[in-house]
């Protein structure tokens, strides 16, 4: 719809300027650049430099002075899978005076889900300004998780995992927080009771706490090992649990998994992660009653069974009723793929809305 635009894509390290430049090799209309310092009239200077009709910010950089410079050179401003963290949120609601001003810069302010629209309503954002697109993050995940690198990745986790010969049943707990591993611990030695060959992999959602992490598995009377063990034995061969000690590794082992449990879930005050990666891995996943940052894919996962919400007291007894019942488990995984499947893409959307805003189109 806008053959001729230009596209100025700016990321903030060293790290994302090499692999933007690497995606966009190819396309002449994408120019790649590090974002402007945010202070000294840098912003100010990008911006008249570049003079664009819109400036797009991606999920939570909000720089207040490059977008008032944006929208004082009259370009259009959106926010595009907007999302507010609990902690940033009760940060931001300190200055909401200030957040109020800064969000009414916006021509459209578009978030990921309820939650977000909930928290930015809440810190002053003009409410006919607000509206849910999803977050388009999640519109290739099963054709992420269906390609050669990330099979041949999955493989390489398998072998570590347990080298040749079966794999028995195991359990991921993915982007777990403080109280939930203990959770998932009584869990799994419950379960472990009548499946001895079950295993258990806890991925704490900050690597900064493993070492806490470990200490929670030797109280069940575990050995841990962690991910990062050198692999003279499989990992899941000579210990019961195992810890993710790095970053990458949970898609690929909520590919391998027997079932999955979503953290950030089963405790109150926390408000979830995201269900649709182990569905996109075919995996069977349970989550717990706190799902606020992801309510609709969670109420949308439930809706066609595709998921089964849990909590702490019954997660023993949920992973027991799955283990008992395979089919059921397997067909719960079947249904949340075909539901991801046939999910509406945010980004055709997303993208509908800025081109109609830069057109004087109404919104649609």
């Amino acid at each position: 719809r806008a053959p001729a635009a230009e596209i100025y894509l700016s990321v903030g390290t060293p790290a994302g300027l090499v692999t933007a430049g690497d995606i966009f090799a190819g396309d002449r209309r994408v120019r790649v650049m590090a974002a402007p310092l945010d202070f000294g009239g840098a912003a100010g200077r990008a911006v008249a430099r570049i003079q664009p009709a819109a400036l797009v910010i991606m999920e939570t950089e909000l720089w207040p002075n490059l977008i008032c410079a944006a929208e004082e050179s009259g370009a259009v401003v959106v926010l595009a899978a907007g999302r507010l963290t609990e902690r940033s949120f009760r940060r931001y609601s300190l200055v909401r005076g200030f957040m109020a001003s800064l969000l009414s810069r916006f021509d459209l302010i578009g978030v990921s889900g309820q939650a977000e629209k909930d928290m930015f309503a809440a810190l002053g954002a003009p409410p006919e300004r607000l509206a849910l697109f999803g977050n388009p993050k999640f519109d290739g995940l099963l054709e992420s998780y269906g390609g050669q690198d990330f099979r041949r990745r999955t493989d390489e986790w398998a072998w570590k995992l347990w080298g040749e010969g079966p794999h028995g049943p195991v359990i991921v707990a993915g982007s777990t927080h403080p109280g939930e591993e203990e959770a998932a611990l009584d869990a799994f030695m419950k379960a472990a009771a009548f499946r001895p060959e079950l295993r258990l992999i806890l991925a704490p959602r900050h690597l900064t706490r493993v070492e806490e992490v470990q200490g929670l598995v030797k109280k069940h009377g575990l050995a841990p090992v962690l991910s990062s063990a050198a692999a003279d034995q499989p990992l899941l061969r000579r210990a019961k649990a195992a810890i993710v000690d790095s970053m990458g590794a949970l898609p690929h082992l909520y590919a391998l998994a027997t079932m999955a449990i979503v953290g950030g879930s089963l405790r109150e005050g926390l408000m979830g992660h995201n269900p649709l990666e182990p569905a996109a891995a075919g995996t069977p996943l349970m989550f717990g009653p706190h799902m606020k940052s992801f309510a609709a894919e969670a109420a949308a996962l439930l809706a066609v069974g595709g998921a089964a919400e849990t909590s702490a007291g019954t997660l023993a007894r949920d992973i027991e009723a799955w283990l008992r019942a395979p089919d059921q488990a397997r067909a719960a995984a079947e249904a949340a793929r075909r539901h991801l499947a046939e999910r509406a893409p945010a980004a055709p959307a997303l993208a509908a809305a800025v081109l109609g805003l830069m057109f004087n189109r109404p919104l649609r």
